[in-house]
């Protein structure tokens, strides 16, 4: 017992404390919902691309000599560039929002002052306008730091009193017009001379410096194996052990890199190239969190169906139906996982073997790699695998996955589940 109350003493001091730090830091969040704020037109966008690319060439051949050769002109030439490829607007506009509303500040001039600030910084090409991939995954952290600078700029003004003041007898909307005038042409000055500093680099423009020295850099480290291992797998894993939401946590910090990877397969699928990244946010969203963090699933259907003790099967039949669309909170709390050392084991172990498998069986063209199609969360395995990557051996990985997650589950299972029965005849 005293062994008990130590380790929970040294969570709630010294893990605690940092959990708190990152989970309500104002810039991370931002980050974090402002990328959220465009995933309905990433799925739409999504979709489009299913449909127009469905992989299944039976089913394409069919369609074209339907609807003739050219019929899914509407996917890559039209709802493409007008959703999926307008990610890093998106993600400038809503960072900025985010960030100017959680500092209680009107937020839409933010988002507006915060695409300017990005087109301020992009560089055009010979002859006039600006080339498609500034817009896509290319831009993105551009997009980030822009939306947080900008906005960051506007908040600081604002909370000064640095602006101009109508009379209360003018309407609110032509009031607000105005307030925003002064934070406008400050952030153009600024990012003015922010473009002209880079044009004298070797870069030449800021996009390019950050691609190149912030972006590249990071999606190596980041999409590693060894990285998705440590961040994924074992912080998150850490966290929910602990009763945090391990999830939330790791992607407040890693979505940025696991988003760009995600856009960077997106175009080389569309060009017909070599897919780069393996790890995405769609990858993590069908391997490492499927069934839920812990791969809890086979768990479920153990305390369901196999349980001696009421407790655990009244929980398993509750659990089932959300494990299988990938929420798995009810089975971690409601066993528990959380600060259960029997069950940890096998709820830290599952993940890590997950990744493995994958990763390399994606490394060595075993399957296929995610093509950048944004994929609901939710989405059951084997469908969710064969969406993400048009591969229907990925949909079959799942399945084995599951039944190798079911087999590390089973004794551990089975010594938590006697000691269940042991307390509800006692």
């Amino acid at each position: 017992m005293r062994t008990k109350e130590k380790f929970t003493d040294f969570v709630e001091q010294k893990i605690m404390p940092l959990v708190s730090v990152v989970s309500s830091n104002k810039i991370l969040l931002a980050i974090r919902d402002g990328l959220i704020l465009s995933m309905p037109v990433m799925i739409v966008g999504s979709i489009a691309i299913v449909i127009g690319d469905f992989p299944v060439p039976a089913v394409q051949a069919f369609l074209a000599s339907v609807f003739g050769e050219n019929w899914n002109w509407w996917n890559w030439d039209v709802i493409n560039p007008a959703t999926m490829g307008l990610v890093a607007i998106f993600t400038t506009c809503g960072v900025a929002y985010s960030y100017a509303k959680s500092h209680e500040v009107e937020p839409l001039p933010a988002g507006i002052l915060a695409i300017v600030a990005y087109f301020l910084l992009l560089v055009q090409m010979d002859g006039g306008g600006f080339s498609l991939d500034s817009f896509g995954s290319q831009g993105l952290f551009m997009a980030i730091i822009s939306g947080l600078l900008s906005s960051a700029i506007y908040i600081w003004l604002i909370k000064k009193n640095l602006v101009i003041k109508m009379p209360d007898s003018v309407p609110i909307s032509i009031s607000r017009s105005f307030t925003a005038m002064v934070p406008m042409g400050v952030v153009v000055v600024l990012f003015v001379i922010i473009r002209a500093v880079f044009a004298m680099t070797p870069y030449g423009s800021a996009n390019d410096f950050i691609l190149n020295v912030l972006q590249l850099p990071l999606l190596g480290v980041g999409t590693s194996f060894l990285g998705t291992e440590i961040t994924a797998g074992f912080f998150n894993t850490f966290f929910w052990i602990f009763g945090i939401h391990g999830t939330l946590i790791v992607q407040s910090v890693m979505q940025p890199i696991w988003d760009a990877a995600k856009y960077a397969n997106l175009a080389a699928y569309q060009s017909g190239l070599q897919i780069p990244y393996i790890v995405t946010t769609e990858y993590l969203d069908h391997f490492v969190f499927l069934t839920g963090s812990g791969l809890t699933l086979p768990l479920c259907i153990m305390c369901a169906f196999r349980a001696k003790s009421q407790q655990l099967k009244s929980l398993g039949k509750l659990a089932l139906v959300p494990s299988i669309f990938n929420v798995n909170e009810p089975i971690i709390y409601g066993l528990p996982i959380v600060m259960n050392p029997i069950m940890a084991i096998p709820f830290f172990i599952t993940p890590m073997l997950s990744i493995a498998i994958s990763y390399l069986a994606m490394a060595w063209n075993i399957v296929g790699r995610p093509t950048g199609v944004a994929v609901p969360f939710t989405t059951p395995a084997p469908f969710g695998g064969f969406l993400i990557t048009g591969d229907i051996k990925v949909g079959i990985l799942q399945i084995l996955i599951l039944l190798l997650a079911a087999l590390i589950y089973w004794p551990f299972f089975k010594i938590w589940d006697k000691k269940c029965c042991e307390e509800e005849n006692a």
